[in-house]
């Protein structure tokens, strides 16, 4: 309707101006628009977004004026040869392809006068650099688009990129000039033609990269055949290619080899009593959380660095309530930092913590049917979700912490946004506890594991369940999602891993091995390799693609690359983390003081 009426105004508006002899006015108005589709919305806004200094070079107009070319060009050799700055002499360096692509550019349009104006007023600059004055006089001839096609070292410039290597100092004082005047013809050539990569050393060397599907570093071998010669092409372009080609074959000599041994880090915990539920490690590595069944969360520092609250904000008021400690003690050990911190707030035993995607935040749940959120910063709960009628279970955070899910001894699993202390949706459909819950890296689809022996996995948007796996003989206790969202792990008490193929929502792999409760999972970052944790005190490490495994002896799945065990009396949870590295938590057999 809105579109209806709009049409309608255009339409009066062009019918009075055309009684009133404006010409042209049988169009739409030229002002702005009165309404806007989504996509011209969307488009609006990326252009608002994203033009700024940054994109300054790549937003320029094409060149329409003839004489720009060697006006921009003279000027910007003026600035850099008449001044005393540092950078000016490592800027001078894109002259030259300047120069060139210029050159080329009025070829290609047509200005034979431009052309000859402007070779014959700057070419002698670049006649001292033996590789430079070859193009240079190879430009004296080419007047015409054909004289580019025959030249294989014309056309090799046109099909590739030049690369000019700067400092920031120097790239910042090049971008300043740009944008200082009408410089449309220069941002034009250095968008299409060169790029410019700002290294933090001082770097003259420059080459060519290649621009085309060859990728970086030279041509592809198609060119090869196009009348192209070997010493037609710069050395520095054959040296980057075969560099290319030899990284790409180790790179897949990698990929298709055997997997590379995992290295474990273990955590352990001593003389817990039986008091600890669960513990993770933070995305960073820095923080390690506990939940225990006094209804405290515990919080360490893995590194050197003690933590320590941020001071307030506010001044708060004096007065000191019955649960304030009035102790001196306790304000210097706040200012010095500690390695430890107590979060009470609970009233019932935690069962599960989790950190936000950026370590600025952690949510525990309880078997007083909470969710607590505690600032990392100040060590404190600012938010408390309430919402489920029974026990919570499980938490997980989305990939990009925008939701958090929840899964409780009432059946059913819920959706949450941290602006708001009731749930956005609610997944029903188990028929026990829900005992686990993921979301799916692109945080469209959930997963959860339920005391029913199945899993479900849920639409986030829509709330309605997209596919049920079933095939556990118990309850299902841990899941887990592959990095490249192909696949879904699930364990639980029949001491079975099971791999499910999300598109066709069958059995991927079914891979035994444990002798006892399969408690954590865990995807390596190239979802090639899946490491488990069971309370039969061990870790196994499954490679998924099963290309150079063969079967143990001990009846396990032939997919078993290693089993790490040592003096632990339960595993608790296992996270994998980059270059291969396995962080493990868990109690020890030992009885010390920790």
């Amino acid at each position: 309707m809105k579109r209806v009426r709009t049409e309608q105004f255009q339409y009066t508006v062009a019918q009075y101006l055309k009684r009133r002899q404006y010409v042209e006015s049988e169009g739409p108005p030229k002002g702005p628009k009165l309404s806007q589709t989504a996509e011209e919305m969307a488009t609006n806004l990326t252009v608002q977004t994203e033009s700024g200094c940054t994109n300054f070079v790549s937003a320029a107009p094409c060149q329409a004026d003839s004489q720009q070319y060697e006006i921009q060009f003279g000027q910007l050799r003026t600035f850099l040869t008449d001044t005393n700055v540092q950078w000016s002499r490592e800027v001078t360096s894109v002259l030259y392809p300047l120069f060139v692509y210029l050159h080329l550019d009025m070829v290609h349009c047509g200005l034979k006068s431009s052309v000859d104006s402007f070779y014959s007023r700057f070419h002698s600059m670049f006649l001292q650099d033996t590789d430079q004055k070859d193009i240079i006089e190879q430009l004296r001839t080419t007047l015409t688009v054909q004289d580019i096609s025959s030249n294989p070292k014309l056309r090799a410039f046109l099909d590739n990129k030049y690369v000019v290597h700067l400092t920031d100092e120097a790239y910042n004082y090049l971008l300043r000039y740009l944008q200082s005047d009408n410089n449309t013809a220069l941002c034009r050539v250095l968008a299409s033609h060169i790029q410019v990569e700002v290294t933090s050393t001082q770097r003259t060397v420059y080459q060519l990269y290649g621009s085309g599907p060859s990728g970086v570093g030279g041509f592809s071998r198609g060119d090869a055949s196009n009348n192209m010669e070997p010493g037609d092409v710069p050395a520095s372009i054959l040296q980057n290619e075969a560099a290319r080609n030899s990284l790409q074959e180790c790179i897949k000599r990698v990929k298709d080899g055997p997997p590379s041994l995992t290295t474990v880090c273990f955590y352990a915990f001593h003389n817990t009593d039986q008091l600890l539920n669960s513990a993770e490690i933070s995305a960073n590595s820095k923080l390690l959380a506990a939940g225990f069944d006094n209804s405290c969360v515990k919080l360490w520092s893995l590194r050197a660095r003690k933590l320590k609250a941020e001071p307030h904000q506010v001044d708060v008021s004096r007065i000191n309530l019955a649960c304030d400690v009035l102790d001196d003690e306790t304000d210097d050990e706040d200012s010095a930092g500690t390695e430890m911190k107590t979060l009470r707030g609970h009233c019932g035993p935690v069962y599960s913590t989790t950190f936000l995607t950026d370590s600025s935040g952690l949510l525990s749940c309880s078997e007083d049917t909470t969710i607590r959120y505690w600032n990392l910063g100040s060590f404190t709960n600012t938010a408390l979700y309430q919402g489920h009628a029974y026990p919570v279970w499980d938490i997980d955070v989305s990939p990009c912490s925008l939701y958090f899910a929840s899964g409780s001894h009432d059946r059913t699993a819920r959706l949450w946004t941290f602006s708001r202390t009731y749930p956005l949706r609610l997944y029903a459909g188990h028929l026990a506890d829900v005992d686990c819950v993921k979301f799916h890296p692109n945080s469209n689809y959930i997963a959860t594991g339920s005391t029913d022996k199945t899993v479900r996995l849920w639409s986030t948007q829509q709330g309605n369940s997209v596919r049920l796996f079933t095939g556990h003989r118990g309850p299902v206790l841990s899941l887990a999602f592959s990095p490249n969202g192909k696949y879904l792990a699930s364990a639980g008490e029949d001491q079975r891993l099971k791999l499910w193929d999300l598109a066709s929502g069958a059995l991927f792999k079914d891979l035994r091995g444990h002798t006892n409760n399969i408690t954590s999972l865990s995807f390596s970052p190239d979802s090639s390799l899946i490491a488990s944790a069971s309370m039969d005190n061990s870790v196994r490490v499954w490679d998924i693609r099963n290309t150079y495994c063969n079967a143990p002896a001990d009846g396990s799945s032939s997919e078993l690359v290693g089993v790490y065990t040592g003096q632990i009396s339960n595993v608790l949870s296992v996270q994998f983390m980059a270059c291969n590295l396995l962080l493990t938590t868990g109690t020890t057999q030992e009885n010390q003081e920790h």
